[in-house]
């Protein structure tokens, strides 16, 4: 499981809205972007912080410490060894 916790808003690409928790626009914006499987649908903004849970024995990949830029399909655990 993967959470987002204190995201102050959100940057979409496809809409030109900044998402945070004074937004009072509509519920539904129209869209018809199109994207492909890991394609990047945008970011958060101010303060986001992830935080991961995975079982006993996973470790973190070399090079991977706070405050490092993890890219989509980079590695991030490593599975213990049997």
């Amino acid at each position: 499981p993967v959470a987002a916790v204190l995201v102050a808003s959100i940057r979409l690409h496809f809409i030109d809205v900044l998402l945070h928790l004074r937004y009072r626009g509509p519920n539904e914006i129209a869209c018809d972007a199109r994207f492909a499987k890991g394609d990047e649908l945008g970011w958060f903004q101010h303060g986001s912080t992830i935080i991961v849970f995975a079982p006993a024995g996973f470790s973190l990949c070399a090079g991977v410490s706070e405050g490092t830029t993890i890219r989509m399909g980079s590695a991030l655990l490593r599975m213990p060894e049997r």
